[in-house]
């Protein structure tokens, strides 16, 4: 099994325990939106927050694999790349390997971002179960901030892994 897809399963079951655990310890008037101070500025029920986070977490978990999978078939039309990687990916005879590693590449960013669910799940849980007002500003910004820098590491990563060989 590759590992995007290992990492994906592993996040996923993450993201299902993160989901019991804030729908059987979550009070019934829940904490639903915080400011940029960290503080609770919007507040709904325990069934509407885990409904939404269900189908956020169906959304991404599923919905991205399943559009990149569909994207992927035929001649590349649906892929946006820059002309000379899509020649050099697209080209019959490897055209398979791409759409094997792009896939699996893709599964490892929706478990990268699975991860920041399921933390600010277990964040506004964790404010929503102990009765909090918030939680400090510097919590949110750390836990974006270091998204962000494994997303633009992963798009680094990317650029280089799927760039076509220089005498191509």
């Amino acid at each position: 099994m590759r590992r995007g897809r290992r990492a994906l399963l592993v996040t996923t079951a993450a993201y299902v325990v993160a989901l019991a655990w804030s729908a059987a310890v979550l009070p019934e008037r829940v904490p639903s939106h915080f400011d940029g101070s960290g503080r609770v500025d919007a507040w709904s029920s325990r069934g509407s927050l885990v409904l939404l986070w269900v189908v956020v977490g169906l959304v991404v978990v599923v919905g991205i694999p399943v559009l990149t999978r569909l994207a992927l078939r035929g001649d590349g039309t649906w892929v946006n790349l820059p002309r000379a990687t899509k020649d050099h990916w697209f080209a019959p005879s490897r055209r398979d390997e791409f759409r094997a590693r792009f896939q699996d590449d893709m599964e490892g960013f929706v478990a990268l971002t699975t991860v920041l669910l399921v933390v600010v799940m277990g964040l506004t849980t964790w404010v929503g179960a102990a009765g909090r007002d918030g939680v400090p500003w510097w919590v949110f910004a750390v836990v974006v901030g270091a998204y962000l820098v494994a997303t633009a590491l992963w798009v680094v990563r990317l650029l280089r892994a799927y760039a076509p060989p220089r005498d191509a």
